[in-house]
């Protein structure tokens, strides 16, 4: 179980540096009227990538240390932002790339593709840094790898 927590810790700052890489191609990208192969696996790559932080996430959310039905129903202080808080944030993050890269593709002026990673990504990033279980933010929670 500590592979999967160390994994699914370390993988976020590879979806983040993708989410960011991914936001600054269409933003560089809007005004050129081009959507290349090479924006195209950008943007799948990151959605490969948050889809796999998902699963791991799904791994540990009913099989790992921090989310305990238990102690939430007996009202135990900060059971609930993992087990609600957390996972409903990141899944409607995963939701938003995952739409704004189906619909971003569908569309046939390239303009508009960029635009709409932009929207939905942006969304999705902002949505995944409330979500992430910052130190300085929840100072009772042991946040770690282990």
């Amino acid at each position: 179980m500590k592979g999967l927590i160390a994994a699914h810790s370390g993988l976020r700052y590879i979806v983040l540096a993708l989410l960011l890489i991914a936001i600054i191609n269409a933003l560089v990208n809007l005004k050129k009227g081009k959507y290349l192969k090479k924006d195209k696996m950008i943007n799948l790559f990151t959605m490969i990538f948050i889809h796999i932080q998902l699963v791991l996430g799904l791994i540990l959310y009913f099989f790992g240390p921090r989310v305990n039905f238990s102690n939430w129903i007996q009202g135990v202080e900060n059971t609930t932002f993992f087990a609600v808080e957390h996972a409903l944030m990141m899944i409607l993050a995963v939701i938003l790339i995952t739409l704004g890269r189906k619909k971003a593709e569908k569309q046939p002026i390239a303009s508009i593709k960029h635009k709409m990673i932009l929207r939905y990504y942006g969304l999705g990033l902002i949505l995944i840094f409330i979500a992430i279980p910052w130190p300085f933010m929840y100072p009772d929670l042991e946040v770690g790898l282990f």
